[in-house]
């Protein structure tokens, strides 16, 4: 799991993609368990592997505007999850389960972090290469969809040092994590609509004990909904990726997750 920030290292090109098909997306509305997520999350990395691989050896029978690349909008129920910093620490797992939430341990780097409800989580699952991106391009770019989003809500987000997107240099309002095999990304971002944020007091959330966690919900003073705010961060990603998104049904690709359409 990649985890840097890369304003200083990368601004966001506008370079275009290689490819002119549509980005496919899938909006799941109930919140579902974070370990149904990677599964779906892995299915999907295979499936574009698959897909590559049919292309390269010209045994592909897609056409043109059959989507590639796949971008799942989700909510979690209430987990935390560890990065590699605290892995196997049980008293700190037994403490966060008792909160009544889930509690994963990841291979990201890292500390704890929390998903939930009032969470929308952004999982892109796209070979970076067919959009001309280097890891960090590809990292400056999803942060660049973030802070779009922001502004369309009048909310003047920005990077800092620190890993996530902000507002001003103390209040994280999404955070950002990536995961990459033979150029296929998955993970993504998650941006705080109208999350309860009770459930940071439970954590130092990404180990910064002198920052704190916003949403747009907070700084708007009104409530701001995953729902209401889908089809804006669609429009961003359409913005920053110069693609298309168009929807499809998730039982069309991995019948898995069914139950949770």
């Amino acid at each position: 799991m990649t985890t840097f920030n890369s304003t200083t290292s990368c601004i966001a090109s506008l370079t275009q993609p290689l490819r002119s098909e549509p980005i496919g997306y899938i909006n799941i509305s109930r919140p579902i368990p974070y370990d149904i997520g990677l599964k779906l999350q892995q299915s999907l990395v295979q499936r574009r592997h698959e897909l590559t691989h049919q292309l390269k050896t010209g045994n592909s029978s897609l056409d043109k505007n059959t989507p590639l690349d796949i971008v799942l909008f989700l909510q979690h129920t209430p987990t935390f999850t560890a990065g590699r910093r605290i892995r196997g620490d049980i008293q700190e797992e037994q403490r966060l389960k008792a909160s009544g939430a889930d509690y994963v341990e990841t291979m990201r780097g890292g500390q704890v972090t929390f998903h939930g409800p009032g969470q929308l989580v952004a999982y892109p699952i796209l070979d970076i290469r067919d959009y001309q991106l280097s890891v960090r391009c590809y990292v400056s770019r999803l942060e660049k969809t973030i802070i779009d989003t922001c502004a369309s809500f009048g909310i003047q987000a920005n990077t800092t040092e620190n890993t996530g997107v902000w507002v001003g240099q103390d209040h994280k309002i999404a955070a950002l994590g990536v995961h990459l095999q033979r150029y296929v990304s998955s993970h993504g971002v998650a941006l705080n609509c109208d999350v309860d944020l009770n459930w940071y007091k439970q954590i130092v959330p990404c180990g910064l004990p002198d920052k704190k966690v916003t949403s747009l919900s907070d700084q708007l003073n009104r409530q701001v909904s995953v729902s209401e705010t889908v089809p804006v961060l669609i429009r961003s990603f359409e913005t920053l990726f110069s693609k298309q998104l168009v929807p499809i049904k998730l039982n069309e690709l991995d019948p898995l997750l069914h139950d949770y359409l």
